[in-house]
Parts: structure tokens; C-alpha cells; sequence
């Protein structure tokens, strides 16, 4: 059976743009993995995608623009978490031994499931690539980055000129440094290209192999 990767999709995008995105990495990855976009559950209110778009200086990509969740102003709730964890519960429980791929929220939300699966609370991911993510903030889900670092084969990737790069390499450091790795990239808040992602590619490859050709679900690291 191949490894499933669930693609999470970032703030206000929704499974079918980030496979737009994806691009040409998707032909290259789905040599590896089965690649599934979920869609959040959640729709994001017509005044958020304006404050996004106003932000990021970039125009929002096609309806129905989706959320894992919505964040108070102190960042300490998130509205919408409860009905994204029981749709991504489900699709783990379907897909033993899946890996997740997420970028910006969804990077945030492969760090939270990777943490629950860590402590029992999912069905534990064999490996995650969190992109130009950061750590998760809410009451329910900071504690679990508080003791030790997650020992959950992880990759983690951002531009040098994303203006939230600080936040990646942080969440990075709730990881175990023997079983993470690295990779930035000249770019911005976006997917990455290039030598970026090569590396991205071959980070799957290895983690997708150890479990064909380790089906109890440990990791080969």
C-alpha cells in the first residue's frame, strides 16, 4: 500500500488551489505518495480574505476561499479547530501511517497533528513537511509544543525573504534536532521551486521508502 500525503492548504486557499500551486511538484511526488487535498471545513468570512489579500499584497486565488480555523485577536482560541481535527482525524484513521504536507495555516495544522499523534490523542504521522508555517498559539494546542521536542521525522522549509521566516525556523526548534531537517530557499511566503524543491521531493522519497519497506509504521531514522 503506498503512503498516503495529505496537502493542507493554506488560510482562506482550499485543496484545489494548493494543488494548483503544487505544480509541477505534484507529478514528481506522486511517484512516492498517494497525494489527498482536503478542503477545511471552515469558510473564511468575506473580511478576512480582504485583510489577507491587503497584507500579503497579493490577490486571493479562486472561491471557495476555507480555514482550518479562525484566531481570536489574542491568538489564544481557534474558532473552527473542533470540526477541522474530527475531519482530519478521519481521513489519518483511513490512511494509516500518513504523512502530511502544509503550507502557511496548513503547516501550523500538520505541526498540531503531528503534537496530538505525538502524545496519543491521532493516529501518529510517519513524517511532516511544514512550509513557511509557524507554531500553534491557541490554550488547546501550545501546551503540546511545551515539553520535550517532537520526535516526528519532520522537514521544515521558508524563504530567507518571507517576512514570517522567523516564525518557521521556531516552530522548527519544537521538533528533535536528530530527526528534523532544514531547507530555505531565496523566495517568499510561497511553495518553493528549484534546489528547494528537489530537496522537498527527496525528503518524501526517503520517508515514503521506510515505509514500504517498514509496514509496522516505525520510522527507518
Amino acid at each position: 500500500m503506498r503512503t498516503a500525503l495529505l496537502a493542507l492548504h493554506g488560510y482562506t486557499m482550499n485543496g484545489a488551489g494548493l494543488r494548483r500551486l503544487l505544480l509541477g511538484l505534484e507529478t514528481r511526488l506522486s511517484e512516492h505518495v498517494e497525494l489527498i487535498f482536503p478542503d477545511a471545513p471552515n469558510v473564511a468570512s468575506a473580511a478576512a480574505v480582504a485583510r489577507l489579500e491587503q497584507r500579503m499584497q497579493v490577490p486571493r486565488g479562486a472561491p471557495p476561499h476555507l480555514e482550518w480555523w479562525s484566531a481570536s485577536e489574542d491568538g489564544r482560541a481557534y474558532q473552527g479547530w473542533d470540526s477541522s481535527c474530527a475531519a482530519l482525524r478521519e481521513l489519518l484513521e483511513r490512511h494509516p501511517g500518513a504523512g502530511v504536507l502544509g503550507f502557511s495555516q496548513g503547516a501550523a495544522v500538520a505541526a498540531a497533528l503531528a503534537a496530538l499523534g505525538s502524545h496519543g490523542r491521532l493516529p501518529p504521522l510517519r513524517f511532516a513537511v511544514m512550509v513557511a508555517g509557524f507554531t500553534p498559539r491557541s490554550a488547546e494546542l501550545a501546551p503540546l509544543f511545551a515539553g520535550a521536542p517532537l520526535d516526528v521525522p519532520s522537514l521544515h522549509v521558508w524563504g530567507t525573504a518571507d517576512p514570517f521566516a522567523k516564525h518557521g525556523l521556531a516552530l522548527a526548534e519544537k521538533f528533535s534536532a536528530s530527526s528534523r531537517e532544514l531547507l530555505t530557499w531565496a523566495g517568499g511566503h510561497k511553495l518553493p521551486g528549484g534546489e528547494a524543491a528537489a530537496g522537498l521531493v527527496d525528503f518524501v522519497r526517503r520517508h515514503a521508502a521506510g515505509a514500504r519497506n517498514n509496514p509496522a509504521g516505525r520510522s527507518d531514522k
